[in-house]
């Protein structure tokens, strides 16, 4: 697994890339958790369109940070690939978890919630 920060104007941008199974499920709580350190974006797009697998503890971590978003007044979208959005909704995570196909659908996403 690896990850990438990209701050921008509308939002922080996390890239994780690779396979989330349960010897990367640390690394990847991890940036999660620094997307979120310091308060520096409310807005923050998870990109995951390039990781090829997640396991439940990845799901789990996903399902975690959700809620810890929720607590903290943060905006953030999910944008993810098959791999990544069929586990998702198949577990009903989608309920809890904005989800996009695409970044730049995501960044679209992030703008309407945080103007409703």
């Amino acid at each position: 697994m690896a990850v990438e920060f990209a701050p921008d104007a509308d939002a922080t941008v996390g890239r994780i890339s690779g396979d989330i199974d349960v010897l990367a499920a640390p690394s990847f709580a991890l940036a999660l958790a620094h997307l979120t350190d310091g308060g520096s974006s409310s807005r923050i797009i998870v990109d995951m369109t390039a990781v090829d697998f997640v396991g439940t503890s990845g799901l789990s971590i996903l399902s975690e940070f959700a809620e810890s978003a929720r607590r903290q007044h943060i905006t953030w979208v999910l944008a993810g690939n098959r791999a990544v959005l069929r586990p998702v909704e198949a577990i009903g995570l989608d309920a809890v978890i904005p989800t996009c196909r695409t970044v730049r659908d995501a960044f679209d996403r992030v703008g309407k919630i945080a103007h409703s």
